[in-house]
């Protein structure tokens, strides 16, 4: 195995409630995907599936930050 892969570190770090500006992100993340479409196509539980999706992923973004 290469030394390099062997002592890469994870940049990812986990975020708590000290970090406002992480949460308000994924938060407004989750609000606007969940209303654009649930205003699309009129689900709730479709909007509440993709808003849980975009906001999954906007938390692995904001860790890797």
């Amino acid at each position: 195995m290469d030394r390099g892969i062997k002592n890469s570190h994870l940049r990812l770090r986990k975020f708590g409630p000290s970090d406002g500006v992480a949460w308000l992100i994924v938060g407004l993340l989750f609000a606007a995907a969940a209303v654009g479409v649930f205003v699309l196509t009129g689900s709730v539980l479709s909007a509440l599936f993709v808003g849980v999706l975009v906001a999954l992923v906007a938390t692995g973004v904001v860790a890797m930050l």
